[in-house]
């Protein structure tokens, strides 16, 4: 009968065991959840930091574009116009060469 109370004892004991097992699943299984929704979270922030920080990027660059471009735009202009002015100095002097010679 010593033999029967013992196995009750260790059936007891592993039926024990294997709920503790079960709970100990049971939590890592919701701390393994918890760690991916927070490495999902962490992800997306991650993500919507980047796609903030291209866009800023993006415009910096497109405003950074525009100055270089109204900056070459303004230099050309000054460029022909200085070309006109001599073109045009230089078109009355032949002008008046063409007349010196033609008229007497």
């Amino acid at each position: 009968m010593g033999g029967l109370g013992l196995i009750k004892s260790l059936a007891e004991k592993e039926r024990e065991l294997l709920a503790r097992l079960e709970a100990a699943k049971k939590e890592a299984e919701a701390l393994v959840g918890q760690a991916e929704a927070e490495a999902r979270a962490l992800l997306e922030e991650a993500e919507a930091k980047a796609k903030a920080l291209e866009a800023e990027y993006r415009e910096r660059e497109a405003k950074e574009t525009e100055a270089i471009l109204a900056r070459y735009r303004a230099q050309a202009e000054a460029e022909a116009k200085a070309v006109k002015e001599k073109a045009g100095a230089r078109l009355e002097e032949a002008v008046a060469m063409v007349l010196k010679e033609v008229l007497p």
